[in-house]
């Protein structure tokens, strides 16, 4: 019996080849489950200050976010070319349903569930799999829905022990009175209250979304020392809102300098150069130690 003729076998190697890939397949997710979670809030922001000033401030979601947006897809897409498995196809298929969903958390949890699958599957790939794309961008995904979505729903379910943890901690380095989430002025003259905007949370998981873009774009296990280094990050972080807030309570004259726009932009860009010399030298600490 003869078999296929080289028109027939060159024709079935041009579908093989145009037949999607696990890469491509959960790589084509994340930039699906993405763009359906930040539509609500870049639609928001556009409405509000247009498209220049909205560019300029990317679009209120912070750069670490669009670093790892790109970084996500990017690793996956340097897997291997391995063929959709079965389970591959149940998760995208409960991933796409989520997402047809107008809803920007359904889309976050999804892909928190794509997040673990592509953590815990090992797929075919030899070799460690700390060490594989899918592995590595799984890590990244996780981090990412926590800053844009888990962190946000922790402080508004819990957002009284929260705001009253950071209370505490500013009345410790202060020595101000405390209730609750308030704390009154060193002159005694009224109260300052810490609104959700204004707690450590959503800096400490854009921290640990840095870390955890270093620690994966160097091939970083998650060793005890790589830990400590990610929790001094984030401890960091804390401490500068801390200081920041406990110098508007110590010094109310300058509480509006500190607390607008100037005030504002120096913490920011103080967090912003801790958190990146944290993550830079303690990744590389933990690289030299895992050598």
């Amino acid at each position: 019996m003869n078999g296929p003729g080289p028109d027939e076998a060159s024709s079935q190697s041009r579908r093989l080849a145009r037949t999607p890939c696990r890469a491509e397949l959960f790589a084509g997710l994340c930039i699906l489950g993405f763009a359906n979670g930040i539509t609500g809030r870049v639609q928001g922001v556009l409405d509000d200050d247009g498209l220049g000033a909205a560019v300029v401030n990317t679009f209120n979601i912070s750069a670490l976010v669009w670093a790892a947006f790109i970084a996500c897809p990017l690793l996956l897409l340097c897997s291997p070319k391995d063929r959709i498995t079965r389970t591959d196809r149940i998760v995208a298929a409960c991933a796409l349903g989520a997402f047809l969903f107008p809803i920007a958390p359904m889309s976050w949890v999804a892909l928190t569930g794509l997040a673990f699958y592509l953590i815990c599957d090992r797929g075919p790939a030899p070799g460690p799999r700390h060490l594989s794309p899918a592995y590595r961008s799984g890590w990244i995904l996780l981090a990412t829905t926590g800053a844009m979505f888990w962190g946000r729903a922790l402080l508004l379910c819990l957002s009284e022990p929260i705001l009253g943890s950071d209370a505490l901690l500013i009345s410790w380095f202060t020595g101000a009175e405390r209730a609750g989430n308030a704390l009154r002025f060193a002159d005694g003259n009224g109260s300052l209250w810490i609104a959700p905007g204004c707690s450590s949370l959503s800096n400490v998981s854009l921290a640990i979304l840095c870390w955890v873009l270093f620690a994966q774009s160097r091939g970083l296990t998650w060793s005890l020392r790589n830990v400590r280094w990610c929790l001094t990050v984030c401890f960091s972080v804390i401490a500068i809102n801390v200081i920041r807030i406990g110098l508007m309570v110590m010094h109310r004259d300058y509480c509006d300098l500190i607390h607008g726009p100037a005030g504002a932009a120096v913490s920011n860009w103080l967090i912003v150069a801790v958190v990146l010399a944290g993550c830079l030298y303690g990744t590389r600490r933990g690289r030299l130690a895992r050598a």
